[in-house]
């Protein structure tokens, strides 16, 4: 790298479009002592090279070098962003500014904007450069460029968090396959271990490779990439458990009890509901599955003489007893 920079080349690091692979494709040009209009990140999966431009191609960001590598920018960066900065030393600082500082980092390395990389780099060298300062410069089109893609990973994390639908397979795990337009599983997967803590889960992303894994009792969740045929063989799964189609009947016979009037596809409501539950998600929602209910539904010897949600024989064994 360093020796095609001292030819006068400037280079290109194709890097793996995650936090690990970003920020240890940093620490290579830094430990190249490249500068920053020399050097330049992109996905390498989306690799464009420019004419006076050679492409290197980063290391495994699985690897343990990478790893490690990513360890020491990351520390290194909250170490800049809260030396010196002002607000602290004005006793101002409520001791999130170094968090949101870097959290900016860890959300906008899960866009799947071709920019991505080259857009955290600038943002690092920049808190690099300015030190304390980067909390003032908001109106730093690096800054600008970062907050609108850890903008928009938030908003697509609250929608994993409110979207995502599990159901019980015949082993008695829990499973869910949401696919969201961002890489979020690696940044919400603890607030469903946090909430289904006593459940042996499994959370997929096809789309981005991810998934989520969790254990009876544990406290975190282990998330892991997986190759695409395993992917796309675990997103297929459909054996439910016996009682899984009653509940999900229940569940759709509630939404319907709790919504609003006027939200169908020809009334006022339906843009608002579109807007806010966004029709690609559709497909997964249990409440909006028009074939949820349809049929009738067997009472599972578990629920039965619990719920309102009975087939006519049900109904007709009830009243004869």
């Amino acid at each position: 790298m360093r020796a095609a920079a001292e030819g006068g080349s400037a280079v290109l690091l194709a890097c793996d479009p995650s936090v690990e692979g970003v920020l240890s494709s940093i620490g290579l040009a830094y430990l190249a002592h490249l500068p920053a209009d020399r050097v330049r990140l992109a996905r390498d999966d989306a690799c464009q090279a420019r004419l006076d431009e050679v492409v290197i191609a980063a290391p495994p960001a699985e690897g343990d070098d990478a790893v490690d590598l990513a360890w020491r920018v990351w520390r290194g960066l909250e170490t800049a962003v809260s030396g010196g900065c002002r607000w602290q030393r004005n006793g101002r600082c409520s001791g999130s500014c170094r968090a949101e500082c870097t959290r900016k980092v860890l959300l906008a390395c899960a866009s799947d904007s071709p920019s991505m990389p080259e857009t955290v780099h600038r943002y690092v060298r920049l808190a690099f450069d300015t030190r304390g300062e980067l909390r003032s410069m908001s109106s730093s089109p690096d800054v600008l460029a970062t907050d609108a893609l850890a903008r928009r990973v938030s908003c697509e994390c609250e929608k994993t968090r409110q979207f995502a639908r599990f159901s019980r397979l015949s082993d008695g795990s829990f499973f869910s396959t949401f696919r969201p337009s961002e890489n979020t599983i690696p940044l919400v997967a603890q607030r469903f271990a946090s909430r289904m803590g006593t459940e042996r889960f499994c959370l997929v992303d096809p789309i981005h490779r991810m998934a989520a894994l969790h254990e009876k009792g544990a406290r975190r969740c282990q998330v892991t990439r997986l190759d695409q045929a395993l992917a796309d063989e675990l997103a297929s799964r459909d054996d439910l458990a016996p009682d899984e189609r009653y509940v999900r009947a229940m569940w759709k016979r509630l939404y319907a009890g709790l919504t609003l009037e006027g939200r169908g596809k020809v009334e006022r409501g339906y843009d608002l509901r579109a807007n806010l539950m966004p029709k690609r998600f559709w497909a997964g929602l249990t409440e909006l599955d028009p074939y949820v209910g349809e049929e009738d539904v067997a009472v599972p010897e578990r629920y039965s003489g619990r719920s309102p949600v009975l087939s006519d024989a049900a109904r007709t064994d009830r009243q004869d007893g």
